[in-house]
């Protein structure tokens, strides 16, 4: 239910300190073996701008009732309502994938993560204070309510907390208040002896956490392989790289000045550019493509189409991948301990090769591809491939043509939805005044066209809600032919051993959900059969121990019956034993026992 409100729970917060602490120390883990301070120096040219300046927030376990617009209002709000210097509403809300629930995953299902962008680090962190602030006093009046005597306010230069709560009101997706009942401005119909009629939506609101830590600190970073980071292929990837860009640099249409080519004339200018090195401009085009294209060049050269994605870090585009250094170093001393190995194993089979014919002599070791090569080759291969698709699309065409199509029919949809209700919403007198229709608004103007200002200024909110049925028709029919649908799993019964499992909603026609049991039976009897074959082992090499420890018992033993029934036959000497039965003691007889008369 979406009017539900979700209370403060600090378990919520106990997870998302946690999900901080695991996402600082991920660089650390990635970087192992590497010069950190070098690696973060040459990370931030990587990183997006609003990034490096620290001027973005994240806004985490959003619920999929509440919009980008809903969250860019309530931080604006924080803002203040005078436009002041170091304290302008942020610019932008941008909101990564949702999450599909799945088995295993930690957080809340179909919820997702947001990142407000704001002018200037000083604007995101008078919004900090100012939520703090709230935050603090919504917390003392909690313990005010509670008769808790412990209201400490923040003092002067302490940190802000890691996390801090975000009330947003998602009482309606397009921000209306007011209920238009017939789509002309009028109100709900009175029922019954009730005059009064409540024309107000009724009020949602819903709580989000806001993380004040550093986005840049969390930054995955990632070196790549010696095979990918060696001196050959650069020159190479530089020039598929620099054609990447360029292609999208012309079907994207950025502006002159401002491309990948006016870049590089600009750090390099005049004849500068002939004398730089591949590697340099490798590093800038790679920059680029991440900054501006949101491209990952060396993890599968696709392109986010989300900026909340890159954020996130669930494209690949997410992670800042750098070449390892003295890449070819390694390659040289790898290649000389396979050559090693490989005389090493030419010498113990010598008997082998001679019998042969001497034809292993005249053979050379063969050296595997590297599979990170491999794949990293098809990837830039398919890009380029796609580029000259893009190419012949033109900069007309943003998606695909069907796609397009689709884009431009709901246009034009919008364009006359607009038209109408402008017309439904306007009462036009005899004099040519014009007055609004709205049963909460009914104001009188001098002619239609200031009515017109009116309903687009005012009333936008209602125009964008009715608008927005355009897109209904569209996404029906995608859904429909969608294959995976991000609905809810339906709860299947697979029996005592595993209870009730999910299982994904799945077809076009025919939605269908997979039977789970049956995968369930295979893994557990794979699971059994492993349990059965370690268990066999660690019983097979106890009994080893056990024969081999008796079997040295049984030596060392033998050897001391040995050693002491051992006669040396040339100093045999007879022993004679005397017997004698003069004074032999006899054991006295034991003492009968008298039996006691019963005296009854």
């Amino acid at each position: 239910n979406h009017a539900t409100h979700r209370p403060y729970n600090p378990y919520h917060q106990e997870n998302h300190e946690q999900q901080y602490e695991n996402e600082t120390d991920m660089q650390h883990n990635v970087l192992q073996g590497e010069d950190r301070n070098r690696i973060e120096r040459h990370a931030k040219s990587h990183l997006l701008s609003f990034i490096k300046s620290d001027s973005c927030v994240k806004i985490m376990d959003v619920p999929p009732n509440v919009s980008d617009d809903q969250l860019l209002s309530t931080l604006s709000y924080y803002c203040g309502t005078v436009k002041e210097a170091g304290k302008e509403p942020p610019t932008a809300v941008w909101s990564d994938a949702v999450r599909v629930p799945v088995r295993g995953l930690l957080m809340d299902p179909y919820h997702r993560v947001a990142f407000a962008v704001f002018p200037s680090t000083a604007a995101k962190d008078a919004m900090l204070e100012a939520l703090h602030k709230a935050n603090e006093e919504a917390e003392r009046h909690h313990h005010r309510d509670s008769h808790r005597g412990d209201d400490r306010r923040r003092r002067k230069g302490e940190t802000l907390p890691r996390i801090l709560d975000l009330d947003v009101d998602c009482t309606d997706v397009y921000g209306r208040r007011e209920v238009d009942a017939d789509g002309k401005g009028g109100a709900p119909p009175t029922s019954g002896k009730k005059k009064d009629v409540d024309t107000k939506l009724p009020t949602k609101r819903c709580t989000v956490f806001v993380s004040t830590a550093m986005l840049a600190s969390s930054q995955p970073v990632s070196v790549l392989s010696a095979a990918v980071s060696s001196r050959e292929r650069i020159s190479q990837d530089k020039v598929d790289a620099t054609t990447i860009a360029e292609t999208l640099d012309e079907v994207r249409e950025i502006d002159g000045g401002k491309g990948l080519t006016d870049l590089l004339f600009l750090l390099y200018p005049g004849n500068e550019l002939q004398t730089v090195d591949d590697e340099d401009i490798l590093d800038i085009t790679i920059a680029y493509l991440r900054r501006v294209h949101l491209f990952s060049f060396y993890n599968g050269c696709t392109a986010a189409t989300a900026v909340g994605d890159v954020l996130s870090f669930s494209h690949p585009a997410g992670t800042i991948h750098l070449r390892l250094r003295d890449a070819d170093e390694i390659l040289t001393k790898m290649a000389e301990e396979k050559a090693n190995q490989a005389v090493t194993a030419m010498a113990e089979d010598g008997e082998e090769k001679e019998d042969s014919g001497g034809a292993a002599e005249d053979s050379k070791p063969i050296v595997p591809k590297d599979m990170l090569v491999t794949r990293l080759n098809d990837s830039i291969a398919k890009a380029l491939e796609h580029g000259k698709v893009l190419e012949e699309q033109g900069p007309s065409c943003l998606i695909d043509a069907e796609t397009d199509a689709i884009a431009r029919s709901i246009e034009v949809a919008e364009k006359e939805t607009r038209e109408e209700w402008i017309e439904n919403h306007g009462i036009h007198d005899e004099d040519g005044r014009a007055r609004c229709s709205f049963h909460f608004c009914r104001k009188l103007f001098k002619d239609k066209a200031f009515l017109h200002k009116h309903l687009l200024k005012k009333h936008s909110d209602q125009l964008r809600a009715e608008c927005a049925k355009c897109h209904d028709g569209p996404m029906m029919a995608t859904w429909d032919s969608d294959t995976c649908r991000p609905v809810p799993p339906v709860l299947l019964d697979c029996g005592s051993k595993f209870g009730l499992v999910p299982s994904a909603v799945k077809g076009s026609d025919q939605p269908s959900a997979a039977d789970p049991e049956p995968e369930l039976w295979r893994k557990e009897q794979e699971r059994m059969a492993e349990a059965d074959r370690l268990h066999r082992e660690r019983m097979a090499a106890q009994r080893a121990a056990e024969e081999e420890m008796r079997r040295q018992q049984e030596e060392a033993n033998a050897g001391e019956k040995r050693k002491s029934n051992f006669v040396d036959p040339d100093d045999m000497v007879e022993e004679k034993v005397e017997l004698s039965f003069v004074e032999v003691v006899a054991p006295p007889p034991k003492k009968k026992k008298k039996k006691k008369k019963s005296l009854l």
